[in-house]
């Protein structure tokens, strides 16, 4: 069902309602027969063919789908049906509620299936269907009778009227909502990954590469070191360029990639790896990160004679431990600078950023143990996330506000139940109190129905549900058991609107409990009570319709809810699914899309480099190629200071000052990428006008909302200054010129 919608849905569970109603109506039917003596041939065929409409109806209702076919015949069914019964002499035999029950099924579906390019035609039928009951009711019954008669169907045909297209309205419209939700989560996820790929960029820049460029510069590093530190570099590029390979569309074994660790060089070391740990792509890729970073750490700082690196799968449950500990002099931990670059991209906000965390544990003296952890998805957020997902819940998801169907369902039955009542209980001595008693029971059923949309709690329900069963059953102390053939016996279908809304929005078993106990104590009253029939197969026809009332709705609202309730939750899982695959695309094409422009320029101009001295073909020991790699290793600091600022010309120029002799500093507190264009635009027009500065210094400082940058050149020089000023022109910015420096500040806002 992952590609059903909620529009689908809605057509399924009017279809489904409808297939219960007609269960319950074909039963009834099914009793004519047994009504005492043998009915007219007549009776009989309109028995017959309304059970084998019904039976059309269940089939098709349950297993494929109501259409205006369906509707169409039922309405011709109605229309010959009730004079058919005239004619034959029926009215002996078949109670009224039974004759409603041949026009319920034909205006419900004229309401609910007839297709919108029917218009008024649909009402017509309706309406024709009504009437047919109304004229053949008219002389048998009475007027009066008659039209109060008609008052079942009509309330029905009102409510589906009101429903259906309000279901499949909401349905539409949650259909639209999910797909808006989806483009939101996508973009939401394609902005976390530009933020996560750049932090995994930064992390590669700091841990692989500049590390192997400054290596070229440092004395007593052996020369394989010096290799071997380039080719891991070249590597990492070389990965940056296709961040998601093969091991992303799966899991991957962190145990192996944690024996396939290198050891620092001359350093004693043991890995203990031995279980399978089998973990999502980019946890292992995470805690790889920082166990190198870990381990270069020992190599450069720790002065260990041996390291030891530990996994430990964590029982019970996924998740792990890995910790790397050396013997070295270690350090306070205390005074470790929250700005650490290694610590603080590389490990800390690597590991966070899988739902892991990381741990530097160190004494002077005693050595520093780095932990790496990464626990199981918490199980009590699932329980908690599942513990919300109720039936209303899921029914508002499927349906937006559950009041309003509620409301076309209910309110119609209350205000002509409420008409019925008042016209039976006036001439019936001592049947005032039943007047009080169903207006309380309407206040009661309309407080539950605008408390719906949040949940009604079991205590008001259970509470509800006795107050209506024994309302319902007490009215025969005053109302005589043979009011069950008409509508005489009122208070029993009263009870209809309550147990239809609780059975909705409820468990169903509180409003069948109710239902059952109220049916139950009216047979006991039959049984103990005066006869209503001379047989006792007369005995079932008469009572059979007058208890079908209450099944009606609650059958029909247990269609009803159980079906948009279970779409709700196979929709939104679906709707979820979706989402996650929109979002991991998302996340993929953020990824690459970042990677591939910040990649372009600096890794044609230093992976050719790694390369060669990684193959040999270039000696670290030769002058030309530590300057080279001088030269890229402060292309590679700005880059983690200013990323996504420079593209290749900006670089040119920053090359050519620094070769040309000029000290350039660039710092920043912050590692989210800053607007590109205001930074480019000053480092370019400062060094692309006027002679070769001695020194230049860029400042970036951002806060929630807007970036300060600071540029200083000195010497001062007036070109460069009216450059710089026509540079940022608009800006909220201010050139000073003076013969020591040319300085700028410029502000941007970001938000």
């Amino acid at each position: 069902m992952t590609g059903t919608s909620y529009r689908d849905g809605v057509e399924a569970g009017l279809s489904r309602s409808v297939a219960a109603v007609s269960v319950l109506f074909g039963l009834n039917w099914a009793t004519v027969p047994l009504s005492g003596d043998r009915p007219p041939a007549g009776v009989t065929a309109v028995a017959i063919a309304f059970v084998a409409l019904t039976i059309h109806l269940v089939v098709r209702g349950v297993r494929v789908r109501l259409n205006g076919t369906d509707a169409l015949a039922a309405l011709a069914f109605a229309v010959v049906a009730h004079p058919v019964l005239v004619l034959a002499g029926g009215s002996p035999y078949v109670v009224i509620g039974q004759r409603c029950m041949l026009t319920v099924p034909a205006v419900l579906l004229a309401a609910g299936f007839l297709p919108r390019t029917a218009g008024r035609w649909s009402w017509l039928a309706a309406l024709a269907a009504l009437g047919a009951q109304l004229g053949t009711s008219w002389p048998t019954d009475g007027p009066a009778a008659a039209v109060e008669g008609i008052w079942p169907p009509l309330a029905t045909g009102a409510a589906g009227a009101v429903l259906a297209p309000l279901m499949r309205a909401a349905g539409d419209g949650a259909d639209r909502s999910e797909r808006r939700a989806a483009a939101a989560r996508a973009e939401a996820a394609r902005a976390a990954a530009r933020r996560e790929a750049h932090r995994d960029f930064q992390g590669m820049l700091h841990d692989e590469v500049s590390a192997a460029l400054r290596a070229f510069g440092q004395p007593g590093i052996a020369v394989d070191r010096v290799r071997e530190a380039a080719r891991g570099a070249a590597a990492a590029i070389a990965g940056a360029r296709n961040p998601l390979g093969e091991g992303d569309r799966g899991r991957t074994d962190l145990a192996a990639l944690v024996r396939g660790l290198a050891p620092p060089q001359g350093i004693g070391a043991s890995i203990l790896a031995g279980e399978v740990a089998t973990v999502p792509y980019e946890v292992a890729t995470a805690t790889i990160g920082a166990a190198r970073e870990a381990l270069r750490n020992v190599a450069d700082h720790a002065r260990a004679r041996t390291v030891r690196v530990d996994l430990r799968v964590r029982e019970p449950g996924p998740g792990f431990v890995l910790c790397v500990t050396d013997d070295g002099a270690g350090f306070v931990t205390e005074e470790l600078s929250a700005s650490s670059v290694g610590v603080r991209r590389s490990m800390l906000r690597r590991m966070e950023a899988v739902g892991g965390r990381a741990e530097v544990l160190s004494t002077p003296g005693r050595g520093t143990a780095v932990r790496l952890e990464w626990p199981a998805p918490a199980g009590a957020e699932r329980r908690r996330v599942r513990a919300r997902d109720t039936k209303v819940d899921r029914m508002n998801a499927a349906i937006g506000d559950v009041r309003r169907p509620l409301a076309a369902v209910c309110l119609p039955f209350l205000l002509v139940m409420g008409v019925i009542a008042v016209i039976h209980t006036r001439h019936v001595p001592g049947a005032l109190w039943l007047t009080a008693w169903y207006a309380a029971l309407s206040v009661i059923t309309v407080a539950l129905l605008l408390r719906a949309r949040n949940g009604i709690g079991p205590a008001a329900a259970w509470a509800a549900c006795a107050f209506a069963v024994a309302g319902a059953l007490g009215s025969f102390l005053v109302l005589p058991l043979s009011g069950l053939a008409d509508y005489t016996s009122w208070p029993i279908g009263a009870v209809t609107p309550l147990l239809t809304l609780l059975v909705i929005v409820r468990p169903a078993r509180e409003a069948l409990t109710a239902m059952a106990l109220e049916q139950a104590g009216v047979v006991v009253l039959v049984l103990t009570g005066p006869p209503i029939a001379p047989t006792f197969g007369g005995t079932v026809a008469l009572i059979l319709p007058a208890l079908s009332a209450p099944a009606l709705g609650v059958f029909m609202g247990l269609a009803i809810g159980r079906t948009v309730a279970r779409l709700g939750g196979v929709t939104t899982r679906a709707n979820a699914d979706r989402a996650a695959a929109l979002a991991g695309r998302a996340v993929r094409d953020a990824r690459e899309a970042l990677h591939r422009g910040r990649l372009a320029d600096l890794g044609e101009e230093i992976l050719p480099f790694l390369d060669a001295v990684a193959t040999g073909h270039r000696s670290p020991r030769d002058p030309e190629v530590g300057d080279t790699a001088r030269l890229l290793g402060y292309a590679v600091r700005d880059e983690i200071h200013i990323p996504g600022v420079l593209d290749r010309p900006a670089r040119d120029l920053l090359i050519a000052a620094r070769t040309a002799g000029c000290v350039v500093t660039i710092q920043s507190d912050a590692d989210d990428p800053h607007p590109p264009a205001l930074l480019r635009l000053l480092l370019t027009t400062a060094l692309g006008t006027g002679p070769t500065p001695r020194e230049l210094v860029l400042s970036v400082t951002a806060s929630a909302d807007t970036v300060d940058a600071a540029l200083v050149v000195l010497p001062g020089d007036r070109r460069r200054a009216g450059a710089l000023h026509e540079a940022v022109a608009g800006l909220s910015a201010v050139v000073e010129d003076a013969a020591e420096s040319t300085w700028v500040e410029a502000r941007v806002r970001t938000a």
